[in-house]
């Protein structure tokens, strides 16, 4: 077959234009492969939604003793001047508090629970105060006597010398709460001052006006060892746990001098912190 230059002609033009087509893809695959590849688009930013913290864990609670009525009333049954059931945690004090109205708290003083001559004596309540077996029933100020028989006031002698313990910051801190319990409630007293009086200050009234109330709190509060983070006031009742000390008159008895601890009743369901909030009172005001 004879071939003409037209054909060869044609047959140029398509070598050459298939060769450029081939030429063109293999440039632009090369370039494709040396181009970095396309950043994507930034990320819509999402709304902010803090996550909740965790509430703070509760702080423990004292565990409550069990309750003193059964020991008030079986007391009670024996010496009809029964009125109540004192205990203060980590000492010794765990024992009744009597109450004999006829004279100015002579009459147990030297005489224990079954109403004998004792040296030892047993705790009791001022002759002034008032008890109905209920908290609405007491006076605004209940205080309770109790010996202290060494005279170096060591707190690890008997009876009422261990409220001497409070005197160090660390069990004060530990034990925030006395309990005085009545006919017919358990009761729980928070302690908001240790301090020392002499007898002339009326510390130990069972009652006062509104104003004399306040005054007897603040000067209370101003001879306190520590400062207690509790707030009292016109609208609480207190307990008053009052026994001797010999620290000012080494040697000497009796003496004009006392040593005080006093507590607010708490509120029937109020929470109870383990510990007390205290702080070392760098000038507590002299007896």
């Amino acid at each position: 077959m004879a071939y003409t230059k037209r054909y060869y002609l044609r047959l140029s033009v398509l070598t050459l234009a298939v060769l450029l087509l081939i030429s063109t893809s293999v440039a632009a695959c090369a370039n494709r492969q040396e181009e970095p590849e396309p950043e994507p688009p930034p990320l819509q930013e999402e709304e902010y939604i803090p996550i909740p913290a965790e509430p703070p864990e509760r702080m423990p609670l004292f565990e409550l003793p069990p309750s003193f009525l059964e020991r008030i009333a079986e007391k009670y049954a024996r010496n009809s001047d029964t009125v109540g059931w004192l205990y203060v945690p980590n000492t010794s004090i765990d024992d009744v508090v009597v109450h004999y109205p006829h004279d100015e708290n002579e009459f147990y003083l030297r005489r224990n629970f079954e109403r004998r001559t004792s040296m030892s004596g047993v705790y009791f309540a001022d002759f002034r105060n008032t008890f109905d077996g209920t908290a609405a029933g007491l006076s605004r100020n209940t205080v309770i006597y109790g010996h202290s028989l060494d005279w170096d006031d060591d707190p690890d002698a008997p009876y009422f010398d261990q409220l001497k313990r409070f005197l160090d910051e660390d069990f004060a801190r530990e034990n925030p709460y006395i309990f005085f319990s009545v006919a017919g409630e358990d009761l729980v007293w928070e302690v908001f001052s240790v301090y020392y009086a002499t007898r002339f200050l009326p510390y130990n009234l069972p009652d006062f006006t509104d104003a004399g109330f306040i005054d007897i709190l603040d000067q209370i509060k101003k001879r306190s060892q520590f400062i207690y983070d509790v707030d009292v006031g016109l609208d609480d009742k207190i307990l008053t746990l009052s026994t001797c000390t010999y620290i000012f008159t080494p040697g000497v008895f009796p003496n004009n001098y006392r040593f005080v601890i006093s507590a607010r009743l708490m509120e029937e369901g109020a929470d109870l912190p383990l510990t007390a909030e205290l702080v070392r009172n760098p000038t507590p005001h002299e007896p």
